[in-house]
């Protein structure tokens, strides 16, 4: 009888169907699943749902109240994509779990969930069958115009070949990822046994008696034995960088001094890696391993990236952290202050914890706490720089999971931006930045070569500047200070231009500061400048004009002479420190002449007041 029922429903429905239907054409739809997933029962009318891909997974949801991206033509609706609909945080219990759609995974197995930190694009590992066995691919999802994520896809090579891959962090805007793999292992051990296989072949002719070939052979063994072990142990860590098409070959991180002796129970070669998390300067690492100094099996350790790149021993971070089981699968927040790792000492089974730091050392954490029991048996954890969602993994099915304000990382500004020439095509170009108040280097990142697009992620309480680079191109700066400003999420956008090096092209100083009506250039510019130096440098052939400029407060003939020693004393800077010749930088002061802004606000003013660098030859 419930059968007939439902075939009448869906045969006779027209009749039921509300008289207010909604407009034709794609448009987003928020509703109530009904009649098995068939019918779609928003607030004005019910729509018949086409038949669709993903119906069997419309089906084991209905009751539910959904987001629906559809395709509308009367009363029927065509589904394009769908998410169970949010719940306003402060009305779902703490940690619910909503699940990510079956289509976007394609019903694999799936784990280890990375979002970036701009929350638009993620990343997991899927289990894969190939032939009789299966092995772990790295798969990817975009978020469409509307805010859905978008069926995944399993990345091309390199990123994947026939051993397991992974990616651990990705950084913001998803154009670089560290990524966990073997990626040129298996060639660098055959090389490695072809070229003793010839040594002994040598040692065996060049032998003068069986002795000293025995001897030569022992010693050959040995070296054979300590590189194919350096071989292993290295970190399985690699970066990877957006191309026009797909990703970069994986290069390994400069990390010689990692190893890790932790090792399957069924398989004494085959090391387990905890995994590791990537702070957003990505010169930091927090990774689970076990060595020497470990308190359990798997432990947390930090290393930091020196000066020349290479990522430095790992400090354990201690009984505070660290308990006599495992300690794995770290996720560093956005703030670079909140980590959330999963752990099995703890309580009963697996459970994701949570712990800050308390200064600004990286050995020195709270006590940690349990998340939540719904969360027990997660054991993969990520968070974009904005929101109140957690990307997790159970049982092989991706998750969202609402994160209480106590549990959420510090706010911290998402900076949007773009790099395109002076005609504006995007380019592909490096994006730094570094601290005003420590006068240091912070970190990098890279435009993607389609869109020039690119996003930063600056935690609070620090002054920056950031600009772009490319060889060819003229540099392009800009700057924001956080300190003691109000902690609040806050997204800027950002166009960054870089025209190209030739006559009559110029840039902006706009990471170049003086005091108010004065010519003393300060502390804080000083990284701007020797990047300006270090480009006539490398182009020995240019010759330059430094052209100062102010606003409207004060006299003309006072700006005019204010604006001419402002260029001056960069001139002068570029002489003095960087000893480039006088025949090679003019400076001219226009005063107030030729404003950019309206000079009646501040916003205004600040811009007018301004030093700019112009190309006279090339």
């Amino acid at each position: 009888m419930a059968r007939i029922l439902i075939i009448l429903l869906m045969v006779l429905g027209g009749g039921l169907l509300s008289s207010q239907s909604t407009h034709n054409g794609v448009q987003i739809l928020f509703g109530e699943l009904i009649n098995t997933g068939h019918m779609l029962k928003t607030e004005k009318q019910i729509l018949r749902l086409s038949p669709t891909p993903f119906q069997e997974e419309l089906a084991l949801i209905t009751g539910k109240h959904i987001r629906l991206l559809c395709d509308v033509n009367g009363d029927a609706c065509s589904p394009i994509r769908y998410e169970i609909s949010l719940p306003d945080i402060g009305k779902t219990p703490d940690w619910t779990l909503i699940r990510i759609p079956r289509y976007v995974t394609a019903g694999h197995f799936s784990f280890n969930p990375q979002v970036t930190p701009d929350g638009k694009m993620l990343f997991w590992t899927a289990l894969i069958k190939e032939g009789s066995r299966s092995t772990q691919k790295i798969w990817a999802s975009k978020k469409d115009q509307y805010g859905f994520w978008m069926p995944g896809e399993q990345l091309a090579a390199p990123l994947n070949n026939k051993l397991p891959s992974a990616v651990i962090s990705a950084l913001p805007g998803g154009n670089e990822l560290f990524v966990f793999g073997n990626f040129g292992e298996e060639e660098m051990l055959d090389t490695l046994k072809k070229e003793m296989m010839y040594r002994s072949q040598e040692a065996s002719r060049e032998a003068s008696n069986p002795k000293e070939f025995h001897l030569r052979l022992t010693k050959l063994e040995n070296e054979y034995r300590e590189r194919t072990e350096k071989i292993q142990n290295r970190a399985p860590l690699y970066k990877s960088y957006r191309k026009e098409v797909g990703f970069s070959s994986p290069v390994p991180i400069n990390f010689p001094s990692f190893y890790n002796w932790y090792r399957k129970s069924d398989n004494p070669y085959q090391q387990v890696f905890g995994g590791s998390a990537l702070s957003s300067t990505g010169r930091t690492i927090i990774y689970s391993a076990q060595q020497k100094k470990n308190v359990g099996k798997l432990d947390l350790y930090v290393t930091f990236q020196s000066e020349n790149g290479m990522f430095e021993e790992g400090i354990n971070l201690s009984s505070s952290l660290n308990t006599g089981e495992e300690e794995m699968a770290p996720f560093l927040a956005p703030d670079d202050k909140t980590l959330y790792f999963s752990s099995s000492g703890r309580k009963e089974g697996i459970s994701i914890y949570v712990s800050r730091r308390l200064n600004d050392q990286w050995t020195s954490w709270s006590e940690p706490q349990e998340l939540s029991p719904n969360l027990r048996g997660v054991n993969f954890f990520s968070i974009p720089a904005s929101g109140n969602w957690a990307y997790v993994s159970r049982e092989g099915e991706l998750f969202m999971a609402s994160i209480p304000k106590t549990f959420l990382p510090e706010p911290v500004v998402m900076i949007k931006g773009k790099v395109v020439d002076e005609e504006g095509n995007p380019l592909s170009a490096s994006v730094l930045y570094e601290s005003h108040t420590k006068k240091k280097s912070l970190g990098s990142t890279i435009s993607d070569p389609n869109t020039g697009e690119f996003s930063l992620v600056l935690p609070y309480e620090e002054n920056y500047g950031f600009y772009g680079e490319k060889d060819g191109y003229l540099p392009s700066s800009q700057n924001l200070n956080l300190v003691g400003k109000e902690k609040t999420e806050e997204e800027k956008t950002v166009l960054l231009v870089l025209p190209k090096i030739k006559k009559g092209n110029e840039m902006v100083l706009n990471n170049l500061f003086f005091a108010f009506r004065s010519v003393e250039i300060a502390k804080e510019s000083e990284s701007e400048l020797d990047r300006l130096a270090s480009l006539l440098k490398k182009n020995p052939r240019l010759k330059i004009v430094i052209e100062g400029y102010t606003d409207n407060v004060g006299g003309d003939a006072a700006n005019k002479k204010l604006s001419m020693e402002r260029a001056v004393s960069v001139a002068n800077y570029l002489r003095t420190k960087h000893k480039l010749e006088d025949t090679r930088i003019t400076t001219k002061g226009f005063g107030q002449l030729t404003p950019v802004a309206d000079n009646k606000t501040e916003e205004g003013r600040s811009l007018n007041r301004r030093v700019v660098f112009k190309i006279l030859e090339d």
